[in-house]
């Protein structure tokens, strides 16, 4: 009986007919009952024990198991076996009746038991010229030589590592752990023994490091004090401060302390990490004007101008400051325009998809089907199984059940098709299902990007003020103003006006629901500027 049981409620997959019409549309839900068949067979094992039962009733609940545990079923019989039973050939057979015997005999050979393992291989269509040999082997070997081999065959590779540090053969554990990438494992073995403990850390950060793990590898050299690889791979995993740092410590020539220092800025101005450059240019090249620079690319103004006049080049301000101002003026001047451009393309074109899927839904969702191509007039529109397996024209995209179709809601796209409409979804062609689902994630991204930049552009107009740039700071200011205000007006049109779920693809999990309404920041005007215009 334990043999035959599912994990399945049978009342609502053999008896499905039994129950009501409501009950059974969610059957395809409700139908599995995981841990059923486990809890069947442990309820059988209580029952069993303490009692004088027919071992074979107890490996067939152990066997019966999902997953099968194999292994308590070979310990029965490994007990019957202690007892001195002559059942024992007959319940080996009985378990590789359940069982695969092959994976039995890789559970008995990993009890360490070769006499087990021996009884499973004979039940086997294994060849005793390839297994005999091989347990043999295994015979002559020492108790801990001999765990380590079987694990080792076996592909337990961090149990086998275990058996090696107990065999103290270090060397070997040094190149069995380089072998199989144990090193997080080994580590663990040795944390009393500072010498192999450094030993291990040492392969362990060379592994990182040929494996582009700059970061963790820095740390490991940092740890062994090898301060050249230490600071390499910092300078590698963009970490200039502990590679500048560390690079101290060794130390490098004052040529070498400067060559990385000009090779970390230039990592740092790729990374925009436009503060970092500057402190590196400031404190490690002495190079004022290239710091002033940087610190106005990252509209860090007050440092910028800090450090113009601590280090006494007032000359700075008009050549290098006031540049610096006008390029940042330009950059965001000509953001602003984009986005201008942007929402008075798209919000009234969501607006127009919406007034079409409202007034004509049928060749709104019917307009991407066939990608454009004329559907063929001679197919029947009668309703087939494969046809309602598939789900309806709205089912496709709103993943709602039609009535009477129970089995519309267990049909899956195959992965390359879902691979293909995620693609279609992420191009948002125009006049495809997914164009209004494009265009308002472009609206929230946008309205992100300008919550981004509004304290910059505060911190520019303030500084545009103070360099007698005022023309130029009430531009920016009344070009954020309303870029502001437009967001705003977006967020009620395209957000807050909709209460309707979003159009998905049938078969993506987690998407359906109401969009989460983007949150617009006010932008803090000068008041130095007066009323906008």
């Amino acid at each position: 009986m334990l043999t035959r049981i599912r994990e399945e409620d049978v009342s609502r997959t053999m008896y499905r007919e039994t129950l009501r019409a409501d009950e059974r549309l969610d059957s395809n839900i409700t139908a599995a009952q995981p841990g059923k068949v486990n809890r069947i067979c442990i309820a059988f094992l209580e029952a069993l024990s303490g009692r004088k039962a027919n071992v074979k009733n107890m490996i067939t609940a152990q066997v019966c198991k999902n997953p099968p545990d194999l292994d308590s079923g070979l310990l029965e019989i490994v007990r019957l076996r202690e007892k001195g039973s002559d059942q024992v050939e007959e319940t080996v057979e009985h378990i590789c009746f359940l069982a695969d015997v092959n994976r039995l005999y890789d559970n008995a050979l990993g009890l360490y038991d070769l006499r087990m393992t021996l009884l499973i291989a004979q039940q086997s269509q294994k060849d005793p010229r390839e297994y005999l040999p091989f347990l043999q082997n295994l015979q002559r070997l020492d108790p801990l030589r001999r765990q380590f081999s079987i694990d080792d065959h076996l592909g337990r590779f961090k149990k086998a590592a275990r058996h090696l540090c107990d065999l103290n053969a270090f060397e070997e554990l040094r190149s069995y752990t380089m072998k199989h990438s144990l090193y997080r494992e080994t580590l663990s073995f040795y944390r009393h023994d500072e010498e192999k403990f450094s030993s291990i850390m040492q392969i362990y950060a060379d592994h990182l490091k040929d494996t582009s793990r700059f970061k963790d590898a820095a740390t490991a050299f940092h740890y062994l004090n090898d301060q050249t690889q230490a600071s390499e791979c910092y300078r590698l995993a963009n970490q200039w401060q502990e590679a500048l740092s560390v690079a101290a410590l060794i130390p490098l020539p004052n040529d070498q302390l400067r060559s990385l220092a000009a090779t970390s800025a230039q990592s740092a101005i790729e990374t925009k990490d436009f503060r970092g450059a500057a402190t590196i240019f400031l404190d490690y090249l002495q190079d004022v004007p290239s710091a002033v620079k940087y610190f106005c690319k990252g509209y860090l103004f007050t440092e910028a101008f800090r450090t113009v006049t601590h280090s006494s080049q007032l000359d700075l301000l008009p050549s290098v400051f006031d540049i610096g101002l006008a390029e940042n003026m330009a950059a965001i001047t000509e953001l602003l325009a984009d986005c201008k451009a942007q929402l008075t393309a798209q919000v009234p074109r969501i607006q127009e998809l919406r007034t079409k899927k409202k007034e004509e839904p049928l060749a709104f969702f019917e307009g991407d089907v066939n990608e454009g191509k004329d559907i063929p007039d001679d197919i029947s529109l009668a309703p087939t199984d494969a046809s309602t397996m598939g789900g309806s024209l709205f089912t496709r995209y709103t993943n709602r059940t039609a009535t009477g179709t129970a089995e519309t809601g267990t049909s899956r796209r195959s992965s390359k098709n879902r691979r293909r409409e995620e693609r279609k979804k992420a191009r948002g062609k125009k006049g495809s299902v997914y164009e209004e689902e494009y265009l308002v994630n472009s609206v929230r991204r946008l309205v992100e990007r300008v919550n981004s930049v509004g304290e910059e552009a505060g911190r520019l107009v303030e500084w545009l003020v103070r360099r007698r740039m005022v023309e130029r700071a009430r531009a920016v200011e009344v070009g954020m103003s309303e870029v502001v205000e437009l967001c705003t007006r977006a967020v009620k049109e395209v957000f807050e006006a909709v209460k309707e779920p979003v159009v998905i693809v049938e078969g993506e999990e987690g998407e359906q629901g109401q969009r989460d309404v983007p949150v617009v920041k006010e932008f803090g005007r000068l008041s130095l500027l007066g009323p906008g215009q």
